[in-house]
């Protein structure tokens, strides 16, 4: 019996949280490689960022106020690009970012209980896959994931974080025409 089962609270459900987005354009696959896999290339569509194009390499996001650094997991050239960054959260609850420490305030979730947490989730795994179509076009196919404990503020960071994720995706498909 562990220690929740013998205190008498329930232990949420470990979590899987999962963003999907596909679209279609009328591009290359070396077209959108361009746009999905390099600094300049991300920057222009996404948030200022810094790459190192190789696995094990870093790819940093300027968040304005804070950055999100992760490592680059593929590096498949116009095919795949893959990336795992950590939860924009710290250790220490002391260490958490300004505008995190707010927004748990705002849900009424200890700091301390977030970082307890933190050995229980993976890290954000993004993945851009890109698929030749006919008529020079290609299909982009963007996949965000993690796994957690199941604990309610890590499904509310993941819904918004998904929320504000899909219009920065959407600006991505319109660098480039509609597939027809």
């Amino acid at each position: 019996m562990n220690q929740s089962e013998a205190s008498g609270q329930a232990q949420p459900a470990p979590g899987e949280y999962r963003m999907e987005r596909t679209y279609e354009v009328a591009a290359t696959p070396e077209q959108v490689w361009e746009a999905i896999a390099t600094a300049e290339g991300i920057s222009s569509w996404m948030v200022p960022a810094r790459l190192d194009p190789r696995v094990g390499g870093e790819v940093s996001f300027d968040l304005g106020e804070m950055n999100s650094t992760g490592v680059v997991t593929d590096y498949s050239p116009n095919t795949r690009f893959a990336y795992d960054e950590p939860w924009p959260i710290a250790e220490r609850p002391e260490d958490v970012a300004p505008d995190m420490a707010e927004w748990f305030a705002s849900i009424g979730v200890p700091l301390a209980e977030v970082c307890d947490g933190l050995d229980a989730v993976s890290p954000i795994a993004t993945e851009f896959l890109v698929e030749s179509a006919s008529g020079g076009s290609c299909v982009i196919r963007v996949v965000t994931s993690a796994y957690g404990s199941g604990a309610d503020w890590e499904r509310e960071f993941f819904a918004e974080m998904a929320e504000s994720l899909a219009p920065i995706l959407d600006r991505l498909a319109a660098r480039f025409p509609v597939a027809v």
